[in-house]
This record gives structure tokens, C-alpha cells and sequence, in this order.
């Protein structure tokens, strides 16, 4: 398996001290995490925390993804870049194409999309998307734009979340800018066969994710896309063994998410992480991952 290093919310300069650490350890690629604002006081419930809360402090430093994006890519040349995942029915879908367009070309075609819903319904409300329960929908009618707009060439669109007169985005990714779907749900998984070029996943367990790869399966037959070159990335809720390693592999996963907390001194949360140490346990890690 390829392993990339997720990052999901550091300071800057942490950001920028692993994603170097990561290249020097000979990952594939480093995952960004999304999260425009923390509305204060939230009790929206966290869907993959295995029953855990979610740790969104208010002081939790936040960077943007796309953003960040572009910067490491510039500091680290050996390495891809993905969002996972972008909460995209946050953004319209045209100034997220040019973002995304930018960003791709500032890598040099280093940057896969990975996105998502969302879970986080006061943040959608905080932005001014009060329509959360419509969100997978909103996705629906993004994800087959973003693809027109990235060809530069004059889009209008008349939807049910978005209408616009013909606009043309540039610059224009060289290549197909690859786009990865998060989610678990069978809606989720639907619409990752249908317009995905591979499926994101997050702190599951080895259990779940087995029913997830089949049901994912099931999907892309009906959607008749089984013959499509498709990746499945994920991380695993708990420790990395030989053993899941080996396990998530059988099932199939090409590439595995490797979390900050899963390497060295074990944390209790995700906004105390052991920048130190990880640079260190990264080589074994990764070794143990690629071999199992």
C-alpha cells in the first residue's frame, strides 16, 4: 500500500514541519483536513469518532486547506496533496474551481480533491448555507460542474442549487484534476461510484470498513462504473499493526491514511500533537505499512 500522512489541523508551521518530515520519509502524498470556522457551543453529533465527541476547540488553529495546499506544495516537491476531506457544499462551485484549478497548477498537477459533505450543521448555518439537509444534493449538481469549468472553456448552468450565465475558468488543470468522495452512507457511496475517482474514508475500524468495500462494490456495478480506475484511501480508527495493514490490503485499499496520533507518544487529542517525535517514527512506520 502507498501511504500518505493526514494532517488535520496543526498551526502552520507544523504543517510545514511534518509535510517535510513526510517527504523525507518517502510518503506518497499529505491529506488536509477542512473546517472554515468552529461555531462556538456546537451539539451537531460526530459521525467517525466511534461514538467519541468531536475536538473542535475554539482556539484550534485551522488553516485552509486549499491554501495550505499550494504553500507545501512549493516546499515539498517529491509529494501530492489532497484535501480530505473539502466540505465542498460550503463553497460555490465556481470560485472552488478556480481554487482548485490554481492549486493544481502551483504543484505542478500534485493535487487530488477529496470531498465531502459535512457534519457540522451550525457551521453550514454560521456561513450563511442554512439548507444542510440538502447538502448531499448540492453535491450532486457540484461535482460534474467542477469537471466543465476545468476544461477553461465557456460554462453556463441552470441547476436546482446554482444558475449562472456562461463564465470561463482559467487557468485550466493540464490533466484531470482527480476527484475522491467521502462518506458512508449508501447515498454517499452512490454518489462516489457515480462521480468518483475514488473513495475517501476516515477513522474507521478494519470491521467496517469490509462492509464498506463491498457496499461500495454494489455500488459502482449499478452505477456501471466498475470497470473505472478507481482508489480507495482511508485511515483506521485505533493503532497500525501488521496485521490491519495486512488486512486492509486484502480488502483491497491502495493507500492508507496515516494519523499524527498513530505515530510515537499517543494523545488524547488531535490539537496536541507530538510534532517532535514523529519525524523519527516515520521510516519504521511507513516501512511496516508499504511491506505488510
Amino acid at each position: 500500500m502507498k501511504v500518505w500522512l493526514s494532517l488535520p489541523f496543526l498551526p502552520a508551521d507544523g504543517l510545514r514541519r511534518l509535510t517535510l518530515a513526510a517527504e523525507e520519509a518517502g510518503v506518497t502524498g499529505v491529506a488536509l483536513s477542512d473546517h472554515p470556522c468552529v461555531p462556538i457551543g456546537f451539539s451537531s453529533p460526530y459521525p467517525y469518532g466511534g461514538g467519541k465527541p468531536a475536538v473542535l476547540p475554539p482556539e484550534a488553529e485551522l488553516p485552509d486547506p486549499l491554501v495550505a495546499a499550494a504553500g507545501l506544495a512549493g516546499a515539498a516537491a517529491g509529494l501530492r496533496f489532497m484535501t480530505a476531506v473539502l466540505i465542498a457544499p460550503l463553497r460555490h462551485p465556481v470560485l472552488l474551481a478556480k481554487q482548485v484549478a490554481t492549486v493544481s497548477a502551483m504543484s505542478g498537477g500534485r493535487f487530488d480533491l477529496g470531498v465531502g459533505v459535512g457534519w457540522l450543521r451550525e457551521e453550514f448555518e454560521a456561513l450563511g448555507q442554512a439548507d444542510f439537509d440538502r447538502r448531499g444534493s448540492v453535491l450532486n449538481e457540484m461535482l460534474p460542474l467542477l469537471r466543465r469549468l476545468w476544461t477553461g472553456k465557456p460554462v453556463a448552468h441552470d441547476g436546482d442549487h446554482f444558475c449562472f450565465e456562461a463564465v470561463a475558468v482559467n487557468p485550466a488543470p493540464r490533466a484531470a484534476v482527480p476527484i475522491f468522495v467521502g462518506g458512508t452512507s449508501n447515498v454517499a457511496l452512490r454518489r462516489c461510484a457515480a462521480f468518483g475517482d475514488g473513495w475517501v474514508g476516515a477513522n474507521h475500524s478494519v470491521e467496517e470498513l469490509t462492509g464498506i468495500v463491498a457496499r461500495l462494490a454494489e455500488a459502482r456495478a449499478e452505477a456501471g462504473t466498475q470497470d473505472r480506475p478507481f482508489e480507495i484511501r482511508t485511515g483506521i480508527r485505533g493503532t497500525v499493526t501488521r496485521a490491519r495493514m495486512a488486512a486492509l490490503r486484502e480488502l483491497g485499499v491502495d493507500s492508507f491514511l496515516l494519523a499524527p496520533w498513530q505515530i510515537g507518544e499517543r494523545r488524547e487529542s488531535i490539537h496536541d500533537l507530538p510534532v517532535h517525535d514523529i519525524a523519527g517514527a516515520l521510516p519504521e512506520l511507513v516501512e511496516l505499512i508499504r511491506t505488510a
